[in-house]
């Protein structure tokens, strides 16, 4: 008996089901693929400064990677087309595209995610005096940034439990006086500082309100009173991440550029962590992917007695085990951002039931991922743990994803809420 050849399942057609993705979906999917084999798989290295860690050319490369997505329309794809935007608004959509981008490097993904993330509560009400400003900016031909500044000093993951603490731990204050809002406190960990034309704070009018005294307010660039710390030093993303301290003394702006929600902007605020977390599933899988790619055609070329090591049961099946993980993360988050596409049948995004959906998936696709790329390592013994072999640096990228966003216990008391009516003490 002959068995039919085996499908490349490295093939974007072949990753994405079709229970969840459109034929657009699988054409965007092929495109960002050659995309990163073509102008990142090459120059992985130099995003890390080459084996001498050179900030300048790290820095370089990450800008020359980031202006061929402006070229080609990814910096614009998800603002609306009134401003130039492509008006991309499937969570499906951009959760493969994600995958596929973050495979080459997860670091270009989150900033092309945190640029939508800065005006995402202006988009949701149709804040014209902002968007007006900013997103034909976004839309433009240069690389462009901006910031969604929410987790502080005292507690990032206390700013992020929206059912315990309802915004209750926020402490940069908002004073609305007369025609502007007056804004003093200071966040940290929030990115890229800096180089944002647009900062999207968390703030609070009184905390003792709650979820009512939740404003958020869009701080241009250069406005008086808006400083930065030093951006920190990471173990990952070391020469192109820019997170750090944002500080606000006495910082004015008008009053249009705080983007209402009704019944309370504590909505938005639910609104950024349902999106965010099932974002941080794709951003953590592309790695996965792309460890795997690494150790299976590595082993390709090793031998032991005469035979490649892939071919041995003990090697084959660690690698099924992999593979298996990685699909079994995919499913898991294409089926959470299809829910969210249809909100008509699954609830409003803005709900209990999705935010435990997106964390339930956040947390088993980082596990997977991290899980994926130790064995990766060990597979490839010293290659794995060298410079060269490209599995460290994708190694030390990922921890990051898990962190953010309340982390992994805030993620699974989240995940419990979605089961029962579960209240943290």
């Amino acid at each position: 008996m002959e068995y039919p050849p085996s499908v490349d399942l490295r093939d974007p057609v072949q990753k994405y089901s079709k229970a969840f993705a459109t034929d657009e979906d699988l054409a965007i999917a092929e495109a960002v693929h050659e995309f990163v084999d073509r102008e990142i798989m090459p120059r992985r290295l130099d995003l890390d400064g080459g084996f001498h860690r050179d900030r300048e050319l790290a820095e370089k490369t990450f800008h020359q990677i980031r202006k061929s997505l402006v070229d080609i329309g990814w910096q614009r794809a998800r603002f609306p087309k009134k401003y130039g935007g492509l008006g991309i608004d499937s969570s499906v959509t951009y959760s493969i595209f994600t995958e596929e981008l973050s495979r080459g490097d997860p670091d270009i993904a989150e900033h092309i995610g945190t640029a939508v993330w800065s005006l995402q509560p202006a988009m949701l009400v149709n804040n014209e005096t902002v968007l007006e400003r900013f997103a034909p900016i976004f839309c433009g031909s240069e690389v462009c940034d901006g910031c969604f500044a929410m987790t502080e000093p005292a507690g990032g993951c206390n700013v992020e439990d929206v059912y315990c603490q309802h915004g209750r731990t926020i402490q940069t204050r908002a004073e609305l006086k007369g025609n502007e809002w007056i804004i003093n406190g200071q966040k940290l960990w929030p990115g890229p500082i800096i180089s944002s034309i647009i900062y999207s704070t968390v703030c609070t009018v009184d905390p003792e309100k709650g979820d009512d005294g939740i404003v958020i307010i869009d701080v241009p660039k250069d406005t008086p009173g808006l400083s930065f710390g030093k951006p920190e030093e990471l173990m990952g993303r070391t020469c192109t991440a820019k997170n750090g301290a944002i500080f606000y003394d006495d910082v004015r702006v008008p009053k249009e550029y705080c983007s209402g929600l009704p019944g309370g902007q504590g909505a938005w605020v639910l609104k950024h962590m349902v999106s965010s977390r099932y974002d941080s599933a794709p951003q953590a899988l592309g790695p996965a992917q792309a460890c795997l790619e690494i150790a299976i055609d590595y082993l390709k070329d090793r031998y032991i007695v005469g035979k490649p090591v892939r071919d041995r049961s003990l090697i084959a099946a660690t690698i099924g085990e992999m593979a298996m993980k990685i699909q079994a993360a995919r499913s898991y988050y294409l089926n959470v951002a299809y829910m969210s596409d249809h909100p008509e049948i699954y609830g409003d995004t803005i709900s209990l039931q999705q935010l435990a959906r997106s964390s339930g998936c956040k947390n088993f696709a980082t596990e997977v991922a991290e899980w994926v790329c130790r064995q990766a390592m060990g597979l490839m013994g010293s290659y794995g743990y060298s410079t060269g072999g490209h599995i460290e640096k994708y190694l030390r990228d990922l921890p990051i994803i898990r962190l953010w966003m309340a982390g992994v216990h805030g993620a699974l008391l989240d995940t419990a809420r979605g089961e029962y009516a579960f209240k943290s003490w």
